[in-house]
Formats: C-alpha cells, structure tokens, sequence
C-alpha cells in the first residue's frame, strides 16, 4: 500500500510548511511543499520554493509563473489530500481550488492570523490592538470583509475543513466550516537543542525579534528596556531583519525572550521555538484567551503598561529563569512537537478522505 499523499500550499508562514513536511516524512507520509515566494526569516529546508522574478523581464516572468502554474495543478493531481496555508488560493482565480474541488480531492485550510483577524472583535476586549495606530503593518489586511471573503472563497470550493488556534474561533464565519480542528504552531524539536539560562548568572541577555515592529510592540519593548537598564545590569538584543539560522543563535544565547504585547491571542512561532531553546517568554495573552491555552503554560504574561514591573523577578533571579527555562521546554515537547503534530494531522487527513469518499 501506498503511503498518503499530501500536498502543502502556497505561503511557508514562520517556515511552518517546511517543518510540517518535513514531520509528516518522518512518520511515513509523502508530504511536499510547494511555496510561492521566501524571506530570509523562513526556512526553505525540504519544500519546492518558486520565485516569479520582475515583470519587467516578461520571458523569464511568464517562465516561471507557468513553471509554477503547472506545479500546483500537478501536485494537486497526483495528492490525496491539500492542505492550504494562510487562507490565500496558490493560483489567480483559485484556480487550483476549483482543480481539486473537480478532481475530488479533499482539502483543508489553516489560518495563521492577519489572514482572517476580524479587527472589531479584538478591538473590544483588547486595548493594545485598539490604539495599534496608523502605522501598524497589516492594517490593509484586516477587516471583516476581507476575512469572510477569504474563508468563502474555500468554501465554495469544497474545502469545508480548517485548523487555527482556539482564540481565533471568533473570527470565523458562521456556517461556513463543517469541521474546525484545533491547532498549533509546531517545531522539530530535535533541532533546537536547549540551552537554559545559567542559574548562576548575573548578567541576563534580554531578546526580542519583531518581524514586525508595530505589530509586536517593539516600541513598548524599548520603552520597558530604558526604564530597566539604570537599575539591573543586562544586555538587550533586538533581532530584525536577520537571517533564520542567525536569529536562531541569538535566541539560543538569550536568557530571556520578549514575544509580543498587541496581538492579545496568545504567543507566536518565536516564542514557541524560544521555549523549545529553553528560554523564558514573556508575552501580552488578553484576559479572554487565557483559558483557551494549556494550563500548564510557563508563559510570563505581561502587557504593555506593566511589562518592565513583569521582568523585574527574570532580572534579579538567575535561578527562576533556569526553571522557567526547564517548564518551557518540556511545555513545548508535550505541546509543539512536530512529529506528534504529524501522527494527528494523519488522523485529520484520514478523516477528510473517509468523509469525501462518503459523499461521492
């Protein structure tokens, strides 16, 4: 027997198709991934990463894209299961939505944030996202219609599966969905080898890594680090624009990891490999997400207005954070190990093939 066939599209978002496919091999499945596009903050390890290049050179532009074009259309033929990313079709006019929805072949998508962030739900029980100004990067790319007119665009075309984390179950469009699974960002742990804060150590290393300033709050960030450095001796790291496997190095010297403090929802892919380094994260989760994470969740939650109070206990102890350290990374071997992720996703993709053959 075969083993399944699946197919990962279009967007590697914080490299999570890389080491989705790359998981899903490693228990046996025949995974690829084909992505449209690639920054120096995403790893391209183990999938198909295609460039279309200027229109203003339209020999190479049009080579490429039908390089592409048939790539996606092919993959999607020769797959048993599609798994989108990033609630966007890989093809103008979701055209490689309409090619498996007349090939039968079941799909699912997976939301990752400002793909389907409806801004007036979050504006009402968080203040950070409310005053996140003219500047914010995804403002262009957030709004209720945009949101429901991306969920539609999959369901029309048969794909009545999603996966996103809890908290973004209030921007889902009622009735869309047959099915909503429930998922998380996921590293291979085996590749983040942890290196816990010394418990003897006086002198913490602080990081932050935005890819976005405004959106994770770097300027509440700064705020907090000029407020702390006239009374505790520490360094400050801000890793922008830096490339994966450098940034990796930075976090994995780090004591202890800043993550976000708009978003409100929970912490991102950084802080989730932060913790499979071992690191202490601290991180704004609203009030109303709180219980939709495990309890057993060492994440230091801070927001902007009391953050330098928050990091006051990680600066005056070395010990507590080589025990925050220590919870963080078996928090993430129970709750982000890729390869657990992949032996569910099977039983996900399992399901999605039964259900479509019973509807033939």
């Amino acid at each position: 027997m075969s083993p399944m066939r699946v197919l990962h599209l279009p967007v590697n978002i914080a490299s999570q198709i890389s080491i989705t496919v790359r998981a899903l091999r490693d228990v046996g499945v025949d995974a690829r991934g084909l992505v449209l596009g690639s920054t120096i903050v995403q790893s391209p390890t183990g999938i198909q990463v295609f460039s279309l290049g200027s229109r203003k050179k339209p020999l190479q532009w049009i080579t490429r894209r039908t390089a592409w074009d048939y790539s996606v259309l092919y993959e999607i033929w020769r797959s048993d299961v599609i798994h989108w990313h990033f609630a966007l079709p890989a093809l103008p006019r979701a055209l490689d939505l309409k090619w498996a929805r007349w090939l039968g072949k079941p799909g699912i998508v997976e939301f990752w944030g400002s793909d389907i962030r409806v801004p007036e739900e979050d504006e009402r029980d968080n203040p950070y996202y409310a005053r996140r100004g003219p500047d914010y990067e995804y403002r262009s790319v957030e709004s209720r219609a945009l949101s429901y007119t991306r969920q539609e665009c999959f369901a029309k075309h048969g794909v009545r599966a999603c996966l996103a984390i809890k908290p973004f179950s209030r921007y889902l469009k009622p009735g869309l969905f047959a099915k909503v699974y429930w998922s998380r960002g996921r590293v291979i742990m085996s590749e983040f080898q942890p290196r816990y804060p010394a418990p003897d150590n006086p002198h913490p290393i602080l990081a932050h890594s935005p890819t976005a300033k405004v959106a994770k709050g770097t300027a509440a960030v700064l705020a907090a680090v000029e407020t702390l450095k006239s009374q505790y001796d520490f360094e400050f790291r801000l890793i922008h624009n830096v490339p994966r496997a450098q940034a990796l190095e930075m976090v994995q010297t780090c004591d202890i990891f800043l993550d976000q403090f708009v978003d409100g929802n929970g912490y991102g892919i950084a802080a989730t490999e932060a913790m499979a380094l071992g690191k202490p994260v601290v991180c704004y989760i609203k009030p109303s997400a709180v219980p939709l994470w495990p309890m057993d969740i060492p994440v230091i939650n801070a927001n902007q207005d009391n953050l330098a109070q928050m990091l006051e206990p990680l600066l005056q102890s070395a010990q507590l954070r080589y025990e925050i350290g220590k919870r963080s990374r078996v928090y993430a071997e129970e709750h982000h190990d890729a390869h657990k992720y992949a032996q569910w996703l099977v039983t996900v993709y399992q399901e999605l093939i039964e259900q479509k053959r019973r509807h033939v």
